[in-house]
């Protein structure tokens, strides 16, 4: 790893593919560690993803999905969209991309 580096956070004050996320940077390995150590991730994708621990439960209450639920689904698929996205477009890209 080459150094300095930037380490990420959830949440934050920075919006991104339907999360929020923060970012602090490492001068070296030691400092690297110690923010490791602090809960943050050496990259984005790893810092937005659920804990391996955490089990995510569906809703089966046949109530439409909220937009919170439908953003957390395209980000963890990986898809790209905005706030400009409706909630329909955005559930059309869910089904497609499963």
């Amino acid at each position: 790893m080459s150094f300095p580096t930037m380490l990420y956070r959830c949440p934050g004050p920075h919006s991104c593919a339907g999360g929020t996320f923060g970012y602090i940077g490492a001068e070296d390995q030691v400092e690297f560690d110690k923010c490791i150590a602090d809960g943050w991730h050496p990259t984005l994708p790893e810092a937005m993803s659920p804990p391996a621990d955490v089990r995510i439960v569906e809703p089966d209450d046949g109530a439409p999905p909220t937009r919170a639920e439908l953003e957390s689904k395209a980000a963890e698929l990986g898809l790209k969209f905005d706030g400009r996205t409706s909630d329909a477009k955005l559930g059309r890209m869910i089904a497609e991309a499963i």
